[in-house]
């Protein structure tokens, strides 16, 4: 009887070790042939990449500027790497004749917010990238973009779900050097609360004029001149320099940044239009001052720069509450400067977003991958800005 159930013991372990091997030989070994191909194509795809050059023609002006405002009409692989890209095989230029036909470039880069000072391309081809840019709200986008229905591949806009992102500065990280911002949900740390500076406290003291801004666009959409004129009906004083105000500083002028840093509590950074992301230079000018900026646009500004760095106009539902906040701080030092803590956390970085736009076009997904934007007028206007702001003024 003993015999007998050894016998069966074995005849259950021999069909284990043969299902084993059935297992192994369908499932377990097709997986390992499925690595060795990823690895042999991978091999054959370094083998194959011969490192060429892409060609960016910036086919527009941008404005009146031709070369965009860049060092030279033609940038090569040398600009690249003076900023520091981890890709730096690209040519960016604005000389139409660098190569015999404007279909020889890998990119077309044409600038949206104004009229174009030429023609559409004649000759395209299905590889090309033609690439939508703008650095204004589509409240002063004064190109129509009716023609462009599957014209544009990419856009390149401050907005955040932009193919490349078209913006002033980053947020990093001191530790690690990451960029934080902007982000949809960039992870920030928590300060504010306990945060303390003795000899900050002490500087700060010394300020004596209560907030200035700087400002030479009138007559704004987001009607920010009377929103200062309600400011200043409440008895804040706001200095307004450039040419919609009576006070002049010249832009680079040494004194003009450092005045930030002893003369003014609170520097107002008001936007021209309420739009989706749409924070500009003004705002940055103020994050690298020991100064509070005092935000008004349409951006969630989280996206932009940590909590409890700026004091947003939005936030308060009337003008008076607003003012009385802001005169408790200049009352409170010890308050005022727990809006610099992030600066113990975070630094501010310039950024290059033809950099960006090299990385993206060297990338598998642009060689592999063709994509169209439908209606790209839609995309940019549509529930883009708002006219009617959440404070009462």
């Amino acid at each position: 009887m003993r015999i007998k159930y050894i016998g069966f013991a074995c005849a259950l372990v021999g069909i284990y070790l043969f299902l084993k091997l059935i297992v192994y030989e369908r499932c377990m070994k097709a997986s390992i042939n499925s690595y060795s191909v990823l690895a042999d194509f991978n091999r054959e795809r370094s083998a194959k990449d011969t490192g060429r050059i892409l060609y960016v023609l910036l086919y527009t002006s941008f404005f009146e500027q031709s070369q965009w405002g860049l060092m030279a009409e033609t940038l090569g692989p040398d600009y690249f790497r003076m900023k520091y890209c981890p890709e730096t095989k690209c040519v960016l230029t604005s000389y139409h004749n660098l190569l015999p036909s404007v279909a020889d470039y890998d990119a077309l880069v044409f600038h949206v917010a104004s009229s174009w000072d030429r023609p559409l391309p004649d000759v395209r081809r299905p590889q090309q990238v033609y690439v939508a840019a703008v650095m204004e709200s589509p409240a002063h986008t004064k190109h129509k973009l009716e023609l462009e229905a599957n014209y544009f591949n990419w856009t390149m806009t401050y907005r955040l779900d932009s193919d490349v992102l078209f913006n002033y500065k980053n947020i990093v990280e001191l530790e690690s050097g990451e960029v934080i911002a902007p982000a949809f949900r960039p992870a920030w740390r928590n300060g504010f609360d306990n945060y303390t500076n003795a000899t900050l406290e002490a500087i700060v003291s010394q300020k004596r004029r209560m907030a200035a801004q700087f400002v030479s666009h009138c007559g704004a959409l987001s009607e920010r001149d009377r929103l200062v004129q309600k400011m200043q009906s409440a008895r804040l004083e706001v200095d307004v320099y450039g040419s919609c105000g009576p006070l002049t500083c010249p832009r680079g002028k040494p004194e003009c940044d450092q005045m930030l840093d002893t003369v003014y509590w609170f520097y107002l950074s008001f936007e021209n239009s309420l739009c989706v992301d749409y924070v500009t230079e003004k705002l940055y000018n103020a994050l690298e001052h020991d100064i509070v900026p005092v935000v008004y646009g349409g951006a969630d500004y989280n996206r932009f720069m940590p909590p409890g760095s700026y004091i947003d106009v939005q936030d308060y539902e009337t003008v008076d509450a607003l003012v009385e906040h802001l005169r408790y701080l200049v009352d409170n030092p010890s308050e005022y400067v727990r809006y610099f803590w992030w600066k113990e956390h975070y630094a501010l970085e310039d950024t290059s977003s033809f950099c960006d736009l090299c990385v993206k076009l060297h990338s598998v997904g642009a060689q592999e991958k063709v994509q169209y934007y439908r209606d790209v007028k839609t995309w940019w206007y549509a529930d883009a800005c708002t006219a009617k702001p959440k404070i009462a003024f």
